[in-house]
Protein backbone atom coordinates (compact mmCIF):
# COMPACT_ATOMS: atom_id res chain seq x y z
CA UNK A 1 0.00 0.00 0.00
CA UNK A 2 1.35 3.43 -0.88
CA UNK A 3 2.38 5.74 1.94
CA UNK A 4 0.96 9.20 2.60
CA UNK A 5 -2.50 8.42 1.27
CA UNK A 6 -4.45 11.55 0.26
CA UNK A 7 -7.34 12.49 2.55
CA UNK A 8 -10.09 11.58 0.09
CA UNK A 9 -8.70 8.08 -0.37
CA UNK A 10 -8.14 7.62 3.37
CA UNK A 11 -11.78 8.47 4.05
CA UNK A 12 -13.24 6.60 1.06
CA UNK A 13 -13.83 3.30 2.87
CA UNK A 14 -11.27 1.46 0.76
CA UNK A 15 -8.95 0.87 3.73
CA UNK A 16 -11.73 -0.89 5.66
CA UNK A 17 -12.35 -3.25 2.73
CA UNK A 18 -8.64 -3.89 2.33
CA UNK A 19 -8.37 -4.81 6.00
CA UNK A 20 -11.35 -7.18 5.68
CA UNK A 21 -9.83 -8.88 2.64
CA UNK A 22 -6.65 -9.25 4.67
CA UNK A 23 -8.45 -11.66 7.02
CA UNK A 24 -9.42 -14.07 4.22
CA UNK A 25 -7.49 -17.23 3.38
CA UNK A 26 -8.47 -17.57 -0.26
CA UNK A 27 -7.24 -21.08 -1.10
CA UNK A 28 -8.01 -21.95 -4.72
CA UNK A 29 -9.71 -18.90 -6.23
CA UNK A 30 -11.89 -18.44 -9.32
CA UNK A 31 -12.16 -14.93 -10.83
CA UNK A 32 -15.14 -14.66 -13.20
CA UNK A 33 -15.06 -12.15 -16.07
CA UNK A 34 -11.41 -11.60 -15.25
CA UNK A 35 -10.62 -9.35 -18.26
CA UNK A 36 -6.89 -8.60 -17.86
CA UNK A 37 -6.80 -9.98 -14.32
CA UNK A 38 -6.82 -6.64 -12.52
CA UNK A 39 -8.84 -7.90 -9.53
CA UNK A 40 -6.57 -10.92 -9.21
CA UNK A 41 -3.70 -8.48 -8.83
CA UNK A 42 -5.59 -6.66 -6.08
CA UNK A 43 -6.37 -9.88 -4.23
CA UNK A 44 -2.75 -11.03 -4.43
CA UNK A 45 -1.82 -7.83 -2.58
CA UNK A 46 -4.64 -7.94 -0.03
CA UNK A 47 -5.64 -11.49 0.93
CA UNK A 48 -4.17 -13.08 4.06
CA UNK A 49 -3.05 -16.01 1.92
CA UNK A 50 -4.00 -17.94 -1.22
CA UNK A 51 -2.99 -21.06 -3.11
CA UNK A 52 -3.78 -20.33 -6.76
CA UNK A 53 -6.06 -18.43 -9.12
CA UNK A 54 -8.09 -19.33 -12.19
CA UNK A 55 -9.41 -16.44 -14.25
CA UNK A 56 -12.12 -17.03 -16.86
CA UNK A 57 -13.35 -14.74 -19.60
CA UNK A 58 -14.91 -15.04 -23.06
CA UNK A 59 -12.51 -12.53 -24.65
CA UNK A 60 -9.34 -14.08 -26.14
CA UNK A 61 -7.76 -10.62 -26.42
CA UNK A 62 -8.24 -9.86 -22.72
CA UNK A 63 -6.92 -13.29 -21.76
CA UNK A 64 -3.81 -12.78 -23.87
CA UNK A 65 -3.07 -9.58 -21.93
CA UNK A 66 -3.77 -11.33 -18.63
CA UNK A 67 -1.41 -14.24 -19.38
CA UNK A 68 1.41 -11.87 -20.20
CA UNK A 69 0.73 -9.82 -17.06
CA UNK A 70 0.78 -12.86 -14.73
CA UNK A 71 3.27 -15.10 -16.52
CA UNK A 72 5.35 -15.49 -13.34
CA UNK A 73 2.42 -15.98 -10.91
CA UNK A 74 0.31 -19.02 -9.89
CA UNK A 75 -2.54 -17.92 -12.14
CA UNK A 76 -4.23 -19.87 -14.95
CA UNK A 77 -6.46 -18.16 -17.50
CA UNK A 78 -9.17 -20.04 -19.39
CA UNK A 79 -11.55 -18.95 -22.13
CA UNK A 80 -14.98 -19.92 -20.81
CA UNK A 81 -18.62 -18.80 -20.75
CA UNK A 82 -19.50 -17.99 -17.14
CA UNK A 83 -23.09 -19.12 -17.69
CA UNK A 84 -21.92 -22.68 -18.37
CA UNK A 85 -18.76 -23.36 -16.41
CA UNK A 86 -17.05 -26.69 -16.92
CA UNK A 87 -15.85 -26.92 -13.30
CA UNK A 88 -17.41 -29.53 -10.99
CA UNK A 89 -19.63 -28.65 -8.03
CA UNK A 90 -17.96 -27.48 -4.80
CA UNK A 91 -14.57 -27.01 -6.49
CA UNK A 92 -13.18 -23.62 -5.39
CA UNK A 93 -12.46 -22.17 -1.94
CA UNK A 94 -13.22 -18.64 -3.16
CA UNK A 95 -15.12 -17.22 -6.14
CA UNK A 96 -15.14 -13.57 -7.15
CA UNK A 97 -16.36 -11.21 -9.84
CA UNK A 98 -15.19 -7.63 -10.34
CA UNK A 99 -16.68 -4.86 -12.48
CA UNK A 100 -18.33 -7.47 -14.71
CA UNK A 101 -21.93 -7.68 -13.48
CA UNK A 102 -22.94 -4.79 -15.74
CA UNK A 103 -21.64 -6.82 -18.70
CA UNK A 104 -23.83 -9.85 -17.98
CA UNK A 105 -26.97 -10.64 -19.96
CA UNK A 106 -28.07 -13.15 -17.31
CA UNK A 107 -26.79 -12.08 -13.90
CA UNK A 108 -28.81 -14.72 -12.02
CA UNK A 109 -27.34 -17.53 -14.10
CA UNK A 110 -23.72 -16.44 -13.62
CA UNK A 111 -24.04 -15.87 -9.87
CA UNK A 112 -25.78 -19.26 -9.52
CA UNK A 113 -22.91 -20.92 -11.40
CA UNK A 114 -20.40 -19.22 -9.11
CA UNK A 115 -22.35 -20.54 -6.11
CA UNK A 116 -22.43 -24.04 -7.62
CA UNK A 117 -18.66 -24.31 -8.04
CA UNK A 118 -17.95 -22.84 -4.58
CA UNK A 119 -17.22 -25.20 -1.70
CA UNK A 120 -19.54 -25.09 1.34
CA UNK A 121 -18.15 -22.44 3.68
CA UNK A 122 -16.25 -20.83 0.82
CA UNK A 123 -15.85 -17.10 0.16
CA UNK A 124 -18.03 -15.26 -2.37
CA UNK A 125 -16.64 -11.82 -3.28
CA UNK A 126 -18.15 -9.12 -5.52
CA UNK A 127 -16.64 -5.77 -6.50
CA UNK A 128 -19.04 -3.71 -8.63
CA UNK A 129 -19.72 -0.06 -9.42
CA UNK A 130 -23.17 1.34 -8.73
CA UNK A 131 -25.17 4.18 -10.25
CA UNK A 132 -26.95 5.92 -7.38
CA UNK A 133 -26.15 7.26 -3.93
CA UNK A 134 -24.23 10.38 -3.02
CA UNK A 135 -21.66 10.83 -5.76
CA UNK A 136 -19.74 13.91 -6.88
CA UNK A 137 -20.39 15.72 -10.16
CA UNK A 138 -17.20 14.17 -11.50
CA UNK A 139 -18.46 10.70 -10.58
CA UNK A 140 -21.85 11.41 -12.14
CA UNK A 141 -20.13 12.45 -15.36
CA UNK A 142 -18.19 9.19 -15.25
CA UNK A 143 -21.57 7.42 -15.23
CA UNK A 144 -22.58 9.32 -18.38
CA UNK A 145 -19.30 8.33 -20.06
CA UNK A 146 -20.00 4.73 -19.13
CA UNK A 147 -23.54 4.93 -20.50
CA UNK A 148 -22.23 6.30 -23.80
CA UNK A 149 -19.89 3.33 -23.98
CA UNK A 150 -22.88 1.07 -23.26
CA UNK A 151 -24.73 2.54 -26.24
CA UNK A 152 -21.72 2.08 -28.52
CA UNK A 153 -21.18 -1.52 -27.43
CA UNK A 154 -24.90 -2.22 -27.90
CA UNK A 155 -24.72 -0.91 -31.47
CA UNK A 156 -21.87 -3.36 -32.05
CA UNK A 157 -23.77 -6.26 -30.47
CA UNK A 158 -21.53 -6.44 -27.39
CA UNK A 159 -23.32 -7.17 -24.07
CA UNK A 160 -22.97 -4.08 -21.90
CA UNK A 161 -25.53 -2.46 -19.61
CA UNK A 162 -25.96 0.54 -17.35
CA UNK A 163 -24.69 0.07 -13.81
CA UNK A 164 -27.20 -1.21 -11.27
CA UNK A 165 -28.33 0.77 -8.25
CA UNK A 166 -27.22 -0.28 -4.77
CA UNK A 167 -30.61 -1.87 -4.08
CA UNK A 168 -30.58 -3.73 -7.40
CA UNK A 169 -27.16 -5.13 -6.54
CA UNK A 170 -28.39 -6.18 -3.09
CA UNK A 171 -31.40 -7.85 -4.71
CA UNK A 172 -29.13 -9.88 -6.99
CA UNK A 173 -26.98 -10.93 -4.04
CA UNK A 174 -30.04 -11.95 -2.02
CA UNK A 175 -31.01 -14.44 -4.75
CA UNK A 176 -27.72 -16.33 -4.44
CA UNK A 177 -28.50 -17.94 -1.07
CA UNK A 178 -25.34 -17.04 0.83
CA UNK A 179 -25.38 -17.81 4.55
CA UNK A 180 -23.42 -14.72 5.62
CA UNK A 181 -23.24 -11.43 3.71
CA UNK A 182 -21.24 -8.29 4.49
CA UNK A 183 -21.70 -5.22 2.28
CA UNK A 184 -19.35 -2.25 2.04
CA UNK A 185 -19.80 0.92 -0.03
CA UNK A 186 -16.74 2.96 -0.92
CA UNK A 187 -16.10 6.07 -3.00
CA UNK A 188 -12.77 4.65 -4.22
CA UNK A 189 -11.71 1.14 -5.13
CA UNK A 190 -9.24 -0.93 -3.11
CA UNK A 191 -6.88 -0.94 -6.11
CA UNK A 192 -6.37 2.81 -5.57
CA UNK A 193 -4.54 2.08 -2.31
CA UNK A 194 -1.69 0.59 -4.35
CA UNK A 195 -1.64 3.08 -7.23
CA UNK A 196 1.19 5.61 -7.33
CA UNK A 197 -1.10 7.98 -9.25
CA UNK A 198 -3.68 7.99 -6.42
CA UNK A 199 -2.67 11.44 -5.07
CA UNK A 200 -3.15 12.95 -8.53
CA UNK A 201 -6.60 11.36 -8.84
CA UNK A 202 -7.80 13.53 -5.96
CA UNK A 203 -8.16 16.27 -8.58
CA UNK A 204 -10.72 15.16 -11.20
CA UNK A 205 -9.73 18.16 -13.32
CA UNK A 206 -6.05 17.33 -13.68
CA UNK A 207 -4.98 17.64 -17.31
CA UNK A 208 -4.01 13.98 -17.70
CA UNK A 209 -7.43 12.87 -16.47
CA UNK A 210 -9.40 15.23 -18.73
CA UNK A 211 -7.25 14.37 -21.75
CA UNK A 212 -7.65 10.65 -21.06
CA UNK A 213 -11.45 10.92 -20.92
CA UNK A 214 -11.61 12.88 -24.17
CA UNK A 215 -9.38 10.32 -25.88
CA UNK A 216 -11.51 7.47 -24.49
CA UNK A 217 -14.67 9.01 -25.95
CA UNK A 218 -13.01 9.64 -29.33
CA UNK A 219 -11.66 6.08 -29.45
CA UNK A 220 -15.08 4.65 -28.59
CA UNK A 221 -16.82 6.72 -31.26
CA UNK A 222 -14.25 5.65 -33.85
CA UNK A 223 -15.48 2.09 -33.43
CA UNK A 224 -18.85 3.01 -34.99
CA UNK A 225 -17.78 5.72 -37.43
CA UNK A 226 -19.55 3.98 -40.32
CA UNK A 227 -22.68 3.06 -38.37
CA UNK A 228 -25.97 5.00 -38.85
CA UNK A 229 -25.96 5.86 -35.13
CA UNK A 230 -22.58 7.58 -35.32
CA UNK A 231 -23.72 11.20 -35.75
CA UNK A 232 -26.25 11.00 -32.92
CA UNK A 233 -23.82 9.42 -30.49
CA UNK A 234 -21.05 11.78 -31.60
CA UNK A 235 -23.22 14.74 -30.54
CA UNK A 236 -23.73 13.10 -27.13
CA UNK A 237 -20.00 12.51 -26.86
CA UNK A 238 -19.16 16.13 -27.71
CA UNK A 239 -21.46 17.37 -24.95
CA UNK A 240 -19.73 15.09 -22.43
CA UNK A 241 -16.29 16.21 -23.63
CA UNK A 242 -17.18 19.84 -22.97
CA UNK A 243 -18.58 19.02 -19.53
CA UNK A 244 -15.52 17.06 -18.47
CA UNK A 245 -13.47 20.22 -18.98
CA UNK A 246 -15.65 21.88 -16.33
CA UNK A 247 -16.32 19.12 -13.76
CA UNK A 248 -13.60 16.58 -14.45
CA UNK A 249 -14.23 12.87 -14.11
CA UNK A 250 -13.79 10.36 -11.27
CA UNK A 251 -14.58 6.66 -11.09
CA UNK A 252 -18.00 5.75 -9.72
CA UNK A 253 -18.43 4.50 -6.15
CA UNK A 254 -18.04 0.79 -5.51
CA UNK A 255 -19.99 -1.88 -3.63
CA UNK A 256 -18.10 -4.81 -2.11
CA UNK A 257 -19.96 -7.96 -1.12
CA UNK A 258 -18.18 -10.57 0.99
CA UNK A 259 -20.29 -13.65 1.64
CA UNK A 260 -20.04 -17.32 2.57
CA UNK A 261 -21.72 -20.38 1.10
Amino acid sequence: MITNLPEGLRESGAIEVRERLGTISGGEILDVGTQDGEFIGTLIKTLKEYTSFVGIDISPDDLKKAREKFKDSPVDFVEMNAERMSFPDNHFDTVCISYSIHHLENIDTVLAEMYRVLKPGGNFIIQELYSDGKQTEAQQLSKEIHNLNVKIDTVLGIPHFEALTRQELRNEVNKVGLSIVEIYETSRGVKCLFCEDAPDCEDPLRNENVDSVIKEIDDDLARIIHHPSYNELKKEGEVIKERVKVTGSSEASVMYVIGRK
